[in-house]
Order: structure tokens, then sequence, then C-alpha cells
């Protein structure tokens, strides 16, 4: 096999070249031997540097860049989190600015854990939500890791990187990863999948279904998922609860506790009076208020712990102002964006 001149030459002249092409991945996945002899931490960081940064000015170039970086293997949870302490820990906040350049409200040091508990808004923007590409079909797809939950939840909340639906394989790969989470029994993943429209459509009375009949009942799970069911039907949606129904008095005849909890659930939403409710109330709050008593009961019959997070993705709150019309007053009911991330996929929601 013969080596072109280029591939023999060190890799001190290597990266300078490399670099002087603007990082161009072609050349790289043109050879494998060029793709291993820059195979380098130093290499990948100043990458990541030109292309997540909105350093590269073509955005067609820069997207297919991006989505080639995370689809790389050397992109793991553990490289991309020390990326991010090198790139903004100078600066102490992710917005990429000092308190001098304009940053009012650092977030720093990221949490990692749980991205969520960072507070982003359109004044104060994170620098990362200028990443738009396709999230990568490693994190999309099961076993559910503790690494790929946290990566996965990080990208959503901090970048507009969104699924490619128009990819067959890449939608079989998603419903897979969803089905997963909920056979493993792994709540944050779940949490994702039913609380994130980037990951597909909100979970139905189905989803609760499979919750409960297929992956064993998890009272986390199976509160969380009814619950994202209910925030995103219709208040004049009339929900059939027959299966679910038939499923407690099976389990109930089995003299398993499961069946006279889930039951406790499905009694206080049918027979829940929304007139005795605030009506400015979000529906979360609402399903809270009509589910949490009967969700805690039995809580010494179980050995598993009954978690209920309260996620920020897409909430909104109300307010009344009065707005002056001639020597009357009339109050509008305004929305007020808690503070959470705003990426441009999320204005275009709004």
């Amino acid at each position: 096999m013969t080596i072109a001149a280029i591939e023999r030459l060190p890799v001190e002249l290597l990266q300078p070249i490399f670099a002087s092409s603007s990082y161009n991945l072609a050349l790289i996945q043109a050879s494998a031997i060029l793709g291993a002899r820059l195979s380098s931490e130093y290499v990948y960081h100043n990458t990541c540097d030109y292309y997540l940064r909105d350093q590269c000015d073509g955005h067609t170039v820069r997207s297919a860049a991006q989505r080639v970086i995370f689809a790389s293997r050397w992109m793991t949870w553990s490289f991309f989190k020390s990326w991010i302490v090198k790139t903004y820990g100078s600066k102490g906040c992710l917005c990429g600015l000092t308190p001098e350049e304009g940053c009012f409200d650092a977030q720093w040091p990221p949490n990692f854990e749980d991205a969520t508990s960072m507070f982003f808004s359109r004044s104060h923007l994170q620098r990362l939500a200028f990443v738009r590409c396709r999230l990568p079909k490693k994190l999309l797809d099961g076993p559910w890791t503790v690494d790929k939950v946290q990566f996965l939840r990080f990208l959503l909340w901090t970048t507009s990187m969104t699924v490619d639906w128009q990819d067959p394989e890449t939608r079989q790969l998603t419903a897979g990863g969803r089905r997963r989470a909920f056979l493993e029994n792994n709540l944050g993943a779940v949490e994702l999948f039913n609380h994130n429209r980037r990951l597909g459509r909100p979970p139905t009375l189905e989803t609760v279904q499979f919750a409960v009949a297929d992956a064993s009942c998890d009272r986390s799970i199976v509160y969380d998922t009814l619950r994202s069911a209910y925030r995103w039907s219709s208040s004049s949606e009339a929900w059939d609860y027959s299966s679910l129904h038939q499923w407690c008095d099976q389990r109930i005849w089995d003299d398993d506790i499961r069946g006279v909890w889930l039951r406790g659930i499905l009694q206080s939403l049918r027979h829940s009076k929304l007139a005795f409710y605030d009506k400015i109330m979000d529906r979360d709050a609402l399903f809270s208020n009509i589910v949490d008593a009967a969700a805690e009961a039995y809580s010494d019959k179980f050995c598993d712990e009954f978690i209920r997070n309260q996620l920020p993705w897409n909430k909104v709150s109300y307010r009344f102002t009065y707005i002056p019309y001639g020597l009357e007053f009339f109050a509008v009911k305004l929305p007020i964006f808690e503070k959470k991330q705003i990426t441009f996929y999320e204005w275009a929601r709004y």
C-alpha cells in the first residue's frame, strides 16, 4: 500500500497543516493514517474550539462539523466536560463573558450532574446555544448509563441540537431507546423522553400502560409518565382507563400492592373536582394537587423509593397585569418564563 507524502510528515508538521486548513475534518476522514496521527487531546480541543465556539463563519460547514465531532468516538462525556472547564473556566460562566464584559448571573462551576439547575435567559445566553446540529445516535439508545443520561441532558439543556427525524434509522433507534429507558427502570432517561419534545412526542396513556405492564410498574416512572401525559393532553380530552383498571384488578387479585396503589391514583384523576382548583394553575401543579396524596400512599409497603422531581423543562407561569384602556383597566394574563435554558429551538416554540 502506497503512503502519501503528507502521511509521512511528522506530527509536529501535521498539526499546523490541519490548523491552517481551518480544521477541515475531511482531511482526517480521507485517511485513517492521518486520523490516527492527529488523534490527541491537543487536536481535539483545538477542533472543538474552532467549531463549537462560533469561530467558523460558514453555518452549513459549522453544523456539519459539529455533527461529526459529537458522533466521534473520542467525544465522550469525560472529554466534553474537560473541554467545557478549559474553555470557559477563565470567564467563570458558560456565557463566555466576565462580569466586566456583561455577565450578570454567572453559572459556575457547571452542574454536570444536573444541567437543568443552571439558569439562562435571552439576555444571558450560554454560548453553547449556538451549537446547532444533530444529536449523535450514541446518545439516543441504551444501555442508559449515568454518563449517557448526564451527557444527553446537558446537550438538551445548553445547546440547540435536535434529533434527525428524517433518518429512518435514527427514528427507530430513538424509539427503541425510549422503550429501553422504561425497561431498565432508569428514571433519569425516562424523564428526558417524557418532558423534552426534541426527543419525540409526549407520552400517552399507552405509554403509561407500557410502564405499568411491561416495565414492572416502577412508582417514580409511572408517576412521571402519567404526569407528563396529563400535562400535554387537552383539558377537554377524555381518558379511557379501562386497560389500566384491568391491570389493577389482576394485581389486586394476586395480592400485589402495586395494583392498589395505581388504582388509587386513577380514582383520584377520575373523580377530581376541577372547579375547586385555581383556574390559572399550570397542569403540572394541578396534577400534583389531584394525585400526590394517592401517590404517596402505601409507601411503607414498597421496597423502592418514590421520587418526584420538579423538572424545569418547558415551565411557564402566569401573572395578571392591568393595562389601561381609556378610563378602564383590563386584566391580561401574561406568561412569565421561569429562569431556564432558552435555545433557538424554544424561541420558535413559544
